[in-house]
């Protein structure tokens, strides 16, 4: 899910769709967020280090442009090249590449994937489709033969790509331009070398090929969904296009039937990966290190088990080298990268394959471990109550590792430990959110920054963190900085943030919007102004925004996160409001008689609840793609929070809307794209359709797409529209 919430202007009536909004201000500063997706076109993207240290590799756009291009920046010389720009015209995507992007929320075009060989001779890259290869130093670019690819993946000496072309893998040498398919009998519903739906959507696994160090041999995974329940999607724009079929598996029906084998890269005999599939159906993760063990990383479907399986490459045979248990439910090792290199993914094994690195949150919060080869554990790395976060870096030379740490709960910092154990010492990074990729050589990394004075980029720095350069930006400055205040409320001491109005008055009381996620995954406070740019364009209009992270969100420890396990609204509701009340006690210019709600996808869920359940302070809501009936959300997701709905039919029925709907007496917007193959539209269906048997007044805007809102005219609108809503509410 995502967090992101978004707006309209309504006229509250029976079931009454909005037919018009006003047009913005010219000086509106929701125009120039939704053209530069809130100043963050035109940033380098996925910078990463050439194994040489002499290049950094980067794609950006423009300030108000979604094509991104390739880039190269020289280390020593300071200048930028431009090595890749995409084709003119329009980008013709399948359906299968269109839900592989959405899975991975890559809502840009043009240049969107680029890989380098181990020793960094070869480049190749893609757009939509097609895929070139660029020579360096020089520059030179070769396209690729044919086109229909997805999901390309290089092999680590440069030579091959694997890619998929009508679900099935095919191998392409790039000296002779042929590709020959190592699978065969690839259907819609049977997939070679693509994650299944609920690895790419909850697991952040957006591999299903994975290359052996010697580029001899891949890992290529089958996905079965013959059995998946089928779910039709029509674009009532287009009546004359046939439905598009998916194939979702809701919470507590059938799964894809999933299986692994390791193929020659010229085809021939494949070797199954054999373990229990009954007993760990989910697979994580999938790693193939230079040097140790092919691992696997699996889970029951409960969530509540997670084991790490050690592989023979000649026969496939397994062997369990440690499990996890928590009676609530596993959470994957953190990673702050959707698909990182393999050189950070866990387990890490160390060059020597004598053991591995390991991240566990057995004791209650995250720690870095360092276990022998053959699972059995040695000793904790990070001292007892260091505030880990994800790993980033290991220097065999120096026996250090590099990982980032949340210290204040609201910030990252970079921090170096010798894996013996030991203090850990903090690299020259300002507080923000950073997101780091190491070069081979662990001479310099790319660091992927937003700090606490609204600045952003992606800075290049030594070994120590020092900085060495800044990757040129073209993204749109900001103007006023938010008016921000971090604090912490309610009995346990949330995390909060206020954003005022620039014009704000100390001696006047303003309507109060609590912009809200309040769900499992995504933490709304950190310390990154830039993120709150929408929030404070929302508050010039006459609020003051507040967001807190209460129990059931990340990032503090176990059982502050746990604590939602069957039961995923009445804590949070609880806390949010306690929050609210603690905050208007401290800050008398909160007006608590008149508090809006709002809030997309589990956000937009928490939103409608609110202003049913608790009309008594949320006086108004504006909900984007909510989640109404848990049983028509995905399996991975729900069963992990609320069990099977066949078993704990209690815990579905406290945490579906439906069980309050006939309550409604406040004015709520709902909003939702009815392509949206995330929460399905049916949600909000079933929502209209019980507020009408019920009699209750509510309005609905109805968005052209799917989840995410792309399309900056009409994230515009939706952002007016929310504003005008909640103006006309709690004015």
């Amino acid at each position: 899910m995502i967090q992101k919430s978004t707006n309209l202007r309504a006229i509250a009536a029976l079931g009454l769709l909005w037919l018009a909004c006003a047009p913005a201000r010219a000086e509106d500063c929701f125009a120039d967020l939704a053209r530069t997706r809130g100043n963050t076109l035109g940033l380098p993207e996925r910078a990463v280090p050439t194994p040489d240290g002499k290049l950094v590799l980067y794609l950006r756009s423009g300030p108000r442009d979604t094509r991104l291009r390739l880039f190269a920046y020289d280390v020593q010389l300071g200048t930028e090249r431009e090595l890749l720009k995409p084709e003119k015209g329009p980008e013709h995507l399948s359906v299968e590449e269109k839900a592989r992007r959405e899975r991975s929320r890559m809502t840009l075009s043009g240049i969107t994937w680029f890989a380098l060989s181990r020793d960094g001779a070869t480049l190749v890259a893609a757009q939509a489709d097609r895929l070139y290869r660029i020579a360096l130093p020089d520059g030179t670019v070769t396209p690729i033969p044919g086109t229909g690819w997805i999901a390309p993946r290089l092999s680590p000496d440069g030579r091959y790509i694997a890619a998929v072309r009508d679900n099935d893998l095919h191998v392409i040498d790039l000296a002779s331009g042929t590709d020959k398919a190592i699978t065969q009998g690839g259907t819609a519903t049977l997939t070679h070398g693509l994650p299944e739906f609920v690895a790419a959507e909850e697991f952040d696994r957006e591999d299903g090929t994975w290359w052996s160090p010697d580029s001899a041999r891949l890992v290529v995974e089958t996905a079965d969904s013959s059995k998946v329940e089928k779910h039709y999607i029509s674009d009532p724009a287009h009546p004359s296009d046939p439905p598009a079929e998916f194939r979702y598996p809701r919470a507590g029906q059938a799964n894809a039937d999933t299986s692994l084998a390791i193929l020659p890269r010229d085809g021939g005999v494949p070797v199954p990966i054999q373990w229990d599939h009954s007993e760990f159906p989910y697979i994580a993760r999938v790693i193939w290190p230079e040097h140790g063990k092919l691992s696997l990383v699996l889970l029951n479907r409960a969530q509540t088990e997670e084991a790490v399986f050690a592989v023979d490459p000649a026969s496939g045979a397994t062997s369990k080298l440690l499990t996890e248990y928590d009676p609530a439910w596993i959470d994957l090792t953190p990673q702050l990268v959707r698909n990182p290199p393999p050189e950070t993914a866990m387990p890490r094994w160390l060059p020597d394959g004598s053991g591995f690195f390991w991240a566990t949150e057995r004791d209650g919060q995250w720690r870095l471990e360092l276990h022998h080869a053959d699972g059995s554990f040695d000793h904790s790395i990070t001292p007892e109550g260091f505030p880990y976060l994800a790993f980033d870096d290991y220097d065999p030379d120096s026996g250090k590792v590099i990982v980032t740490a949340n210290p204040d709960r609201i910030s990252m910092g970079l921090f170096r430990v010798d894996i013996k154990g030991g203090e850990a010492q903090e690299l020259p990074v300002l507080p923000g959110l950073h997101e780091v990729r190491f070069g081979a050589g662990h001479t310099i990394f790319t660091d992927r920054y937003s700090e606490p004075d609204s600045s952003a980029g992606t800075a290049i720095r030594d070994g120590s963190g020092h900085l060495l350069a800044q990757l040129p930006s073209q993204a749109a400055p900001v103007g006023a900085k938010p008016r921000i205040e971090f604090t912490q409320a309610g009995p346990l001491g949330f995390d909060a943030v206020v954003i005022r109005p620039h014009y704000f008055n100390p001696m006047r009381r303003y309507p109060v919007v609590l912009s809200v996620y309040a769900g499992p995954t995504f933490k709304m406070v950190m310390r990154a102004p830039r993120d709150y740019l929408e929030d404070q364009c929302l508050a010039d209009h006459g609020f003051i925004v507040v967001s807190l992270d209460g129990r059931g969100t990340p990032g503090r420890d176990r059982e502050f996160e746990r604590v939602t396990k069957g039961d995923l609204i009445d804590i949070p509701l609880q806390d949010q409001m306690d929050g609210l009340r603690a905050l208007a006690a401290r800050y008398p210019e909160l007006d608590l008689r008149r508090v809006g709600v709002t809030g997309w996808s589990f956000g937009g869920y928490f939103t409608v609840m609110a202003t049913l359940r608790h009309p008594e302070l949320f006086r108004a809501g504006v909900a984007g793609a909510p989640v109404v009936d848990w049983t028509d959300y995905d399996t991975a997701y729900t069963e992990r929070y609320l069990g099977m709905p066949q078993t704990q039919p209690d815990s579905y029925r406290i945490s579906n809307v439906l069980t309050y709907a006939a309550g409604l007496s406040r004015p709520l917007l709902i909003m939702h794209g009815v392509t949206d193959d995330n929460v399905y539209f049916e949600h909000t269906m079933k929502l209209t359709q019980a507020l009408i048997t019920a009699g209750r007044a509510y309005s609905l805007l109805l968005l052209p797409g799917t989840h995410l809102l792309e399309d900056p005219v009409m994230r515009e609108r939706v952002d007016e529209a929310r504003a005008a809503f909640l103006s006309a509410n709690l004015r």
